[in-house]
């Protein structure tokens, strides 16, 4: 069984240091690979409210997704441990008031070089949801499941049951070897599509249809975020970064032989639904 140790042995970790392994995983409404993509999880890990790594050489950080499988992020040295008193009130990070609050301990930790063709790629299984989500890495080795291709994002999990960020959006538009099944997916039908901008909550409806249907809307969007959307474009005006405050998830799928006419027709009713015109990003 290749393990995770086995992998970082063979990139030059030495295993006979105390090793701890951590799965980062939040339940406070907090998007720990969004942490990541944004360059917030370094710091959202280094605050903890328990002594959680302490007596450790080396942390291997992992980020919990579904199926009770982690992907690995970085190997950590441990440098140093230091007494807090709650979270710093100068740190604007997206976690502020949601996770932190309470914490009790900083770490300075400094990550490693010579694992960067790991990262983001290597998925392993956590041996089972009770488990501790910081464990000794010799007592409680984890299998590899996978190494998934550069610039993969995530399985395609079926037209209804997924959001996407926008980092997450372009990442998949741009590199259709890695995402290659979102890209047959997404271009075999047409749809209705939301944008919901999770800053103030407004929503836009938008229809996809015609020769690559809701992937070829969404190329557009990846290009600069707006679509050219009249209300979309003067947000990202105003404020080039709100772009990755998107989400973008489909409400209901359309045969790709459906006209432009017939695809506005259902987009239509969601607007009517969800008051996307009254109260959201939608003009008419």
């Amino acid at each position: 069984m290749l393990t995770i140790k086995k992998m970082l042995e063979f990139y030059g970790l030495d295993t006979t240091k105390k090793i701890k392994i951590a799965r980062h995983q939040d339940t406070r409404g907090v998007d720990v690979l969004e942490l990541y993509e944004t360059n917030h999880f370094e710091i959202y890990q280094s605050y903890q409210e328990i002594n959680r790594f302490k007596d450790c050489d080396y942390l291997v950080s992992c980020i919990g997704i579904e199926k009770n499988q982690a992907i690995f992020v970085g190997v950590y040295e441990m440098k140093g441990i230091h007494k807090v008193d709650g979270f710093p009130e100068h740190l604007d990070v997206p976690f502020r008031g949601k996770a932190k609050l309470n914490s009790k301990y900083r770490y300075d930790l400094e990550k490693l070089s010579g694992f960067e063709d790991l990262e983001n790629r290597m998925i392993i299984h956590w041996n089972n949801v009770a488990q501790a989500w910081c464990v000794y890495l010799n007592n409680n080795d984890k299998e590899v499941v996978q190494i998934v291709p550069k610039g993969y994002v995530m399985d395609f999990p079926g037209y209804l049951d997924f959001t996407l960020t926008y980092r997450q959006l372009v990442k998949i538009i741009n590199d259709y070897d890695a995402n290659r099944v979102w890209h047959k997916m997404l271009s075999s039908v047409g749809g209705v599509y939301l944008i919901l901008d999770k800053k103030d909550g407004n929503q836009y409806v938008g229809s996809a249809s015609g020769k690559e249907g809701i992937l070829g809307r969404w190329k557009d969007y990846a290009k600069n975020g707006h679509g050219d959307n009249k209300k979309l474009k003067e947000i990202l005006e105003a404020d080039p970064d709100r772009v990755y405050q998107f989400q973008y998830t489909i409400l209901q799928t359309l045969p790709a032989s459906l006209t432009t006419k017939e695809a506005i027709m259902e987009e239509n009713k969601y607007k009517e639904k969800l008051g996307s015109r009254a109260f959201g990003l939608n003009l008419n």
